[in-house]
This record gives structure tokens, sequence and C-alpha cells, in this order.
């Protein structure tokens, strides 16, 4: 089977694994949406890389469009017609995670790590190579079925998951130190609003633990071809009304249909931070 993706996240990856992908099977990544030709041939499964809404034809996609789509693995557990409680607990889970529900968070205050989210996002600190990280998180999903961990909870500290486990505690590390460098300011209309420029993941949640409604992070070296990429979000508020002002400066802002988070090019922004922010601050 061929599959086309845009990046490995974990709506990306659990959508892969609903839908029965292999080590075995030909991965294409791309930067920007999928070739026509594969968005509309029903043998090439295309996640996250256009689409959205055309799950008849293998599309699993909830980016930059009017309908209200829940996340790519919602939509294939649905069109697969999953009955696994497990899956669908990973399904929920997931789902969670990609809308910014509060709930995802484990339920013991003081114990949150390892969570499934710490896991996954170790992997991809350790692995660089995207096809390869498909692979290694179908792993991790895989390694949650098998021992029947509840996603929900905290994960065991599995010798298979130590490396991940290792370069997350150090990007967390890394994130601290960058929130000395946090500019916070309150915004036309009255939001607390966060910027912060790292490499290191996690930065929106580290502005939302400082008490931005809204934040800002900007990694001028994303990926591999590393490019330089913004991400908006809102800590429990829509934040895509602020699409139109930002395409008119650079084509090619979106983002999923829940509207709490919203990004810039998948190939890259050329938009100085200075102008974000004041786009930002004068219609937020």
């Amino acid at each position: 089977m061929r599959v086309v993706i845009q990046q490995v996240d974990m709506d990306t990856c659990l959508t892969a694994m609903i839908r029965g992908v292999s080590g075995d099977d030909d991965i294409a990544v791309v930067r920007g949406e999928a070739a026509s030709a594969d968005l509309s041939d029903p043998s090439v499964l295309c996640i996250e890389a256009g689409g959205s809404g055309q799950a008849e034809r293998n599309n699993f996609d909830h980016h930059n469009t009017k309908e209200s789509l829940p996340p790519a693995c919602r939509q294939a557990s649905q069109c697969s017609r999953q009955s696994d409680p497990q899956v669908a607990r990973l399904v929920d889970y997931v789902t969670a995670i990609d809308v910014g529900a509060p709930h995802a968070l484990p339920p013991l205050p003081g114990l949150r790590f390892p969570t499934l989210s710490d896991v996954f996002s170790g992997m991809r600190l350790t692995i660089k190579d995207p096809i390869a990280q498909l692979r290694a998180g179908l792993e991790v999903f895989r390694t949650v079925l098998i021992h029947g961990l509840d996603p929900f909870g905290l994960m065991p500290e599995l010798p298979c998951w130590q490396a991940y486990l290792m370069a997350k505690r150090q990007n967390n590390e890394a994130i601290a130190e960058a929130k000395a460098h946090t500019e916070i300011w309150t915004s036309k209309q009255g939001v607390k609003v966060g910027y912060l420029e790292t490499d290191f993941i996690g930065a929106l949640g580290a502005l939302y633990g400082l008490g931005c409604a809204v934040a800002i992070a900007f990694s001028p070296h994303f990926g591999d071809p590393p490019i330089p990429k913004y991400t908006i979000g809102g800590n429990g508020i829509r934040v895509d009304h602020l699409l139109p002002w930002l395409n008119a400066r650079e084509r090619g802002w979106g983002g999923p249909t829940h509207g709490t988070v919203i990004a810039s090019p998948r190939t890259g922004s050329r938009l100085a931070p200075e102008e974000v922010k004041r786009i930002v601050q004068e219609n937020l």
C-alpha cells in the first residue's frame, strides 16, 4: 500500500495503525498536500496530507476546511468500524490531545511524567527520519495495546522506551530554561499573550503554564530539512479568526477545524516574529 503523510504526530500514527499500515508499505513524506493523483486514488492512504472530509477516498485530514471534522484517527476509526475497546481508548486519548482537552492529563496531581504523549514526543526527539518515526510510533501504540496500558494514565518506564524518556526529560529541562526568555503582554482586547522562540517541543504548554490565554511558539529550525515554523494556540479559546490577517501576509496558514491551534505554511514561513506578534496583538 502507498501511504502519504506530512509529519508524524500521534494523530497521523494512530490513523496509520487503524488503517493497517505496516513497515513494509511504501511510505512517502510530502511538505505540502499530497499530489492530486494520490488524493483521488482510493488505493492510496493519505493521512493529514489534504483531502479533508474525503474518507471515502482513503483521505483522513481535518485541516483547512470549513467542515466540522474530528481528528484523522477518529475518522479512520469510524470508517474502519473497529470495535476493539483498547483502540477506542487510544482514539479518545489522541483526540483529546489533538484538540487540547484538559482531561487528557493523568488524574494524579504532581505525577505527570511520563504520559503517553511524553513517550511519543521522546520518540520524535530520538528518531529524526519521518518514515522511521512512523514505524517507531506504530510500535509505541502496539506496546500500549500489548501491555494493556490505559493511555490516559501514567506510562511505565519500559526498557524499550528508556531512550525516548531520556530525550523527553532533556527537552523538558531545555524548555524550562527557555522560559526565561518568554515575552508576555496583553493584546488590544485584553487577552494575555505569550511568545517563546525555541526548537524544543512543548513551547505552547510552557506558555499556558505561565497563564497565557494565547501562545505563540516560533521554531526557527523545525524538521528536517529545517524550516521556520510558527504555531499559535489558544488555551481553551479559538484563534482561527486570525487566519485571514495571517494569510493576507502569507498564504498557507491554517489548522484543524477545532480552531484552537493554527500554524504557518507547512513549507515554512517567511514572516518575521515582530510581524506575527503585531497581527496577534491588533486582532485578538
